[in-house]
């Protein structure tokens, strides 16, 4: 007769076998399943980093979409190329020329050892407001020309430059002091002889200053050596 023990024995030994061969199965499922996980996630943070990258970009196109339309007419786009075209084709050599006058009478102020101070040119736009008149704003004024107060404190400060490397060699005689006060002496707000002689001399620099500037500006141009691109 066949031992009970060994049969036994013999069964579990085979159940165990088919256990090994049935738990290696499982572990290869999880283990697909395990691989297939990354990569479903994956996709899903690409679709997300998608989104996201359209949704910025979408976003920015609408805060900078001055950058690229200048208007839109019924639909239809006006785009800021061609504004810069038209506007290049209309002023593009006038604007191109002061451009080329501001950068030469920076490198002159450089070259001079000029500085104009902030203080200095909200100084000079004081003076300005004041003979405005009461109620009447500088800004109000500049905008209906088509200037921010900005815009004017920079011409203000090349026009300073301008001054002060010019002063250097502007004489003014008592003579023509004397004769500035005898013929506007009328026009003039001073009461006091000193007083006078001061006025006299801003008004006879101002003027000497606005004759200089133009030859001196047109003398710039031609010791320059300046390559014009736009036709």
């Amino acid at each position: 007769m066949v031992n009970k023990t060994n049969l036994s024995s013999s069964r579990r030994v085979k159940s165990l076998k088919k256990k090994q061969e049935i738990i290696p199965e499982e572990e290869s499922v999880i283990t697909k399943l395990s691989e297939e996980k990354p990569v479903a996630s994956e996709k899903k943070i690409n679709i997300f980093l998608v989104i996201i990258i359209l949704v910025i970009i979408g976003f920015g196109g609408f805060l900078f979409r001055d950058k690229y339309l200048a208007a839109i007419v019924n639909g239809k786009p006006v785009f800021t190329f061609q504004l810069n075209q038209r506007l290049s084709s209309v002023y593009g050599k006038e604007t191109l020329e002061n451009l080329i006058v501001e950068e030469l009478i920076k490198q002159e102020a450089i070259k001079n050892k000029v500085t104009v101070g902030e203080e200095e040119i909200s100084q000079e736009v004081d003076k300005l407001s004041k003979n405005l008149g009461e109620g009447t704003k500088i800004e109000d004024v500049l905008k209906m020309q088509g200037m921010t107060l900005q815009d004017f404190r920079n011409q203000l400060k090349m026009r300073l430059q301008v001054n002060k490397i010019l002063e250097k060699s502007l004489t003014i005689s008592d003579e023509e002091v004397s004769k500035y006060i005898k013929d506007n002496e009328k026009q003039m707000t001073a009461t006091a002889d000193a007083d006078k002689k001061e006025e006299a001399k801003a008004a006879i620099k101002e003027q000497k200053l606005s004759e200089q500037i133009q030859s001196w500006v047109t003398d710039l141009l031609a010791k320059a050596k300046i390559t014009r691109f736009l036709k």
